[in-house]
């Protein structure tokens, strides 16, 4: 029987049905090969079993009306795949609103998310969006384990444990290691190597290393803040994160530097500064004591 001839419109939804389905992730693994080699597109392997290809001499126009309709389809898939860079159907997306999540990663690794924390992970690959994670990852020698921050920061271990501290409302970004050894590098390719109790602070453009207590940075896991040298916008973070509510200050004391542990945190720093405090449905207010309790 005479094999039936698609026409070029028949052909174009073809094309454009399959184009449709990967972009949505419904493609078989052979049709994900076919859409992802642009040879396979200019040589008529779409159709390799509806239409056998003819010899015959094609027209200089026709030939080149062909090549033109190629060109556009490997176009429109580069700027596709340019466009939506993330699209991967392996890919996972974990979220810790207002609790502390854990995630075991297929490797066997660990990520305990606090709360406020969005992350994406790709086996050992990881994009920590915003907020704050703990690590603990199993060593493999021939896969390094890579984190991706905000600024082009990137963080390459092969088996260690560190805290990553990342909040978009916060002025810079804190990578801390309990153990190991933890590659820290930023776009311009300066890097620092971290050992333990070393962190990374990423501030205006700038890497630096300094001693820390890292168990203490990685407290939050058991529900306890350590604050050091922190500004009130760091409080303010931690507060709303352990007690769900709102801090302000009437007392102008927005430079002040905070070293505490919080944990009935309201009368500690009503002490340490010398305020008093009122606590309501929805936040904590810190005023001189010489101005009266004002509800």
């Amino acid at each position: 029987m005479k094999e039936e001839k698609l026409s070029a419109k028949e052909k174009a939804a073809i094309t454009r049905d399959l184009f449709e389905r990967y972009r949505r992730g419904e493609t078989s693994q052979t049709e994900n090969e076919v859409v992802e080699s642009p040879e396979s597109i200019t040589t008529g392997f779409i159709f390799p079993k509806i239409e056998k290809p003819q010899k015959r001499r094609l027209s200089p126009v026709l030939t080149g009306s062909v090549a033109s309709i190629a060109l556009l389809i490997i176009g429109i898939f580069v700027i596709y795949k340019s466009q939506f860079p993330q699209t991967n159907n392996l890919e996972k997306q974990h979220v810790a609103t207002d609790i502390i999540k854990t995630v075991i990663l297929a490797d066997g690794s660990e990520i305990i998310l606090n709360s406020g924390t969005a992350l994406r992970e790709n086996f050992r690959e990881v994009w920590l969006d915003e907020g704050e994670a703990f690590f603990d990852v199993k060593p493999n020698a021939r896969q390094p384990f890579i984190v991706h921050l905000r600024n082009g920061l990137t963080v390459r271990v092969l088996g260690t444990s560190f805290t990553i501290q990342s909040y978009p409302e916060l002025p810079f970004q804190k990578i801390s290691v309990l153990s190991g050894k933890v590659n820290v590098s930023i776009q311009n390719n300066q890097s620092v190597e971290l050992r333990a109790d070393e962190q990374a602070i990423y501030r205006n453009t700038q890497l630096s290393r300094q001693i820390t207590n890292a168990e203490q940075k990685a407290s939050w896991r058991t529900g306890t803040i350590v604050l050091e040298n922190a500004t009130a916008d760091e409080l303010r973070l931690r507060i709303r994160q352990l007690y769900n509510k709102n801090i302000v200050f009437e007392s102008g004391t927005e430079a002040m530097s905070i070293n505490i542990t919080l944990d009935q945190v309201a009368d500690e720093i009503a002490i340490l500064y010398d305020l008093s405090c009122r606590i309501t449905d929805d936040k904590i207010v810190f005023y001189p004591k010489n101005a009266g309790d004002v509800p």
